[in-house]
């Protein structure tokens, strides 16, 4: 390029050279330098300032982030960052790695965790948990139990149980006239014995045994024949009833339960008013096997009874007490519950926990209850919700689902103001989560594989219904029926009795503390308890009892009364003996002193009084 500049003739000729060296130079490397930096002076500084732009750097990296090479230390820098830059610098690379979820629903979570505050309103515990006042009182297992089962609920079933077997007994006198039969009606301790035999029953685990089975004096279970006959037993299972057939086809248009529905009602009272429970709740299903014809019977193939009844119980998660319950009916013509406008699953939470909204607890719940919704709608009522939740559900954002990139037990946590969502990987390709609204933080335990607080906590909180139905089962007294109220009663039998249980252990810590199998002696003290009144009055009638009655009451401990007929006398009449044939036709006075039947010498033997007493014992 030729230049424009003038050349002075005085200056040397090796100025001239050197002057048009460094012109060519500097068009070369910078194009874009304006024309005043041609100055011969400028020329010298600029080179002078490349020169030392060549030396050697040195770049150290950040430790905390292995990408940002951008920390260039001269050697007139200090080795140590300036507190208030390495400060900013952390911010923006902790901004940097926040990251933004939206769900299909549109609604967006972040990784941040939300600031530290205070406790939360709905986090704070407002009531103590414990027995209820109408159980300061208890001062006998029988007394806890009728807590549970009222006496209310024993004359509901007195009155319509003799209501159906006068209906009964008057349609078979109507068929059979001159073969008419008379209706000997029950009362309510007869009532309570037939209740403590069933008991008793589930106590050996004998719901599958027959009556013939339970009434023989060879299984050596004397209880049951000394309590009541086996016939009578029978008929109170057909005709027990709950309500008033005659008026039921009318209450069934409005209410399918309508054959319990009043026993139900008062059973559901009870258990609110006999407890108060600590600080976490879970709301979970219970099926009741039934194969008996009913219009809102359940299939449900991952409960051992596939086919049953389905219960929705809230129960306390540290005791398993039932504390409310609703039978699922199917879709009922008129809907129930807070909320129409909310999803009928989100309602029935709320009707199940609305005691005990207000009061700071939190619901555990399984992936069919839990949702963002219903979480918002309890933290409204000041209420916590943890639970596992559905991966197809619309708030979930995809970030969440399994991915089989994943590693095994790791967690990836997003928030959205009060809620808070985590994904755990158990295992490769597989992915549980879970929604809270009681931790507001990523907290994970690293002694228990890396799990996450969440998950700790609802694996410790979950199982409130599984081991009440655990416990039902365990000791059952149900009976084979095809009538859904008797199974529905039965039930109610064992829930009352696991209810009366807690109760009990409550207000007694140490009876029995060191025995494991307190629910059973539990059982079979309660089912004692309960047949006692009804013994006893049988036990004023010797003269009609039979002799396998009366060797059942003295194998149970009970004392019969009997009057020891004298040996001989004049005027004794003389009665044919019992143990001979009746071709002998032989007639004797002589009479057994423990059975009082007629027997002639050659089957009776002659013993002294003192080993009669020992004999008789």
């Amino acid at each position: 390029m030729t230049s424009n500049k003038r050349i002075d003739p005085n200056q040397p000729k090796h100025w001239h050279e050197c002057a048009e060296y460094f012109d060519n130079e500097s068009d070369d490397q910078n194009d874009d330098v304006n024309n005043d930096s041609e100055d011969p002076e400028m020329l010298h500084i600029h080179q002078d300032s490349s020169d030392e732009s060549e030396d050697p750097v040195m770049v150290e990296k950040d430790p905390g982030d292995e990408s940002d090479a951008s920390y260039v230390k001269s050697d007139s820098t200090s080795d140590e960052e300036p507190p208030r830059r390495r400060a900013k610098r952390e911010q923006q690379l902790k901004q940097s790695e926040i990251k933004i979820f939206t769900a299909r629903s549109g609604r967006q979570w972040t990784t941040e965790e939300p600031p530290k505050r205070k406790i939360l309103q709905a986090n704070i515990l407002r009531q103590q948990n414990g027995i209820g006042r109408a159980a300061t009182g208890v001062q006998t297992i029988r007394e806890a139990f009728q807590l549970l089962m009222t006496q209310d609920m024993v004359i509901l079933i007195v009155r319509e149980t003799n209501r159906r077997a006068h209906f009964i007994t008057e349609q078979w006198n109507n068929r059979n006239p001159g073969k008419e039969n008379q209706w000997k009606e029950t009362d309510s301790d007869e009532i309570w014995a037939f209740i403590g035999l069933l008991i008793l029953a589930g106590v050996h685990r004998a719901k599958n045994e027959t009556l013939d089975e339970l009434w023989s004096m060879i299984d050596e279970r004397p209880v049951f024949r000394a309590t009541m006959a086996k016939n009578r037993f029978k008929i109170l299972l057909r005709f027990c009833r709950f309500d008033n057939i005659a008026t039921r086809d009318e209450r069934l248009k409005q209410d399918k339960l309508a054959p319990v529905r009043d026993l139900w009602a008062m059973f559901l009272a009870q258990l609110r008013a006999c407890y108060t429970p600590g600080g976490s709740l879970t709301v979970d299903e219970q099926l009741i096997p039934t194969r008996g014809r009913c219009n809102f019977r359940q299939y449900i193939p991952s409960k051992p009874g596939k086919y049953g009844l389905k219960i929705f119980w809230c129960c306390d998660s540290d005791t398993v007490y039932p504390l409310n319950g609703e039978v699922y009916l199917g879709r009922q013509s008129q809907a129930i519950g807070v909320g129409r406008n909310a999803s009928p699953i989100c309602n029935l939470v709320k009707r199940l926990v609305q005691p005990w909204i207000n009061t700071g607890r939190t619901i555990t719940t399984d992936n069919y209850f839990t949702s963002a919704e219903l979480a918002e709608d309890l933290l409204g009522v000041q209420t916590s919700l943890v639970g596992t939740i559905r991966r197809n559900k619309k708030q979930i954002p995809q970030e969440l689902q399994s991915d089989p990139y994943r590693p095994e037990q790791s967690s990836i946590f997003c928030f959205d103001r009060q809620i808070t969502l985590v994904s755990y990987v158990p295992k490769k390709r597989h992915a549980v989560i879970l929604l809270s609204t009681l931790h507001h933080d990523k907290a994970i335990d690293n002694e228990k594989k890396n799990k996450p607080e969440i998950i700790l906590y609802y694996n410790e909180t979950k199982g409130g219904v599984d081991r009440m139905d655990q416990m039902v089962q365990t000791y059952s007294c149900k009976r084979k029926t095809k009538r859904w109220p008797m199974t529905f009663f039965f039930n109610m039998i064992d829930v009352g009795a696991v209810a009366a249980f807690v109760v009990w252990t409550i207000k007694n810590p140490q009876w029995n503390e060191r025995k494991h199998h307190r629910r059973r002696l539990f059982l079979l003290q309660l089912g004692s308890e309960l047949i006692e009144a009804h013994v006893d009055r049988r036990q004023q009638q010797p003269q009609s009892m039979q002799r396998g009655v009366k060797l059942a009451l003295q194998a149970i401990g009970q004392t019969t009364t009997l009057s020891r007929p004298p040996m001989a006398s004049t005027i004794a009449v003389k009665r044919r003996c019992q143990l001979c044939s009746r071709e002998r036709d032989r007639k004797v006075i002589t009479h057994c002193a423990r059975c009082n039947i007629p027997c002639c010498p050659d089957h009776h033997q002659v013993i002294c009084t003192t080993c009669s007493d020992i004999f008789l014992k």
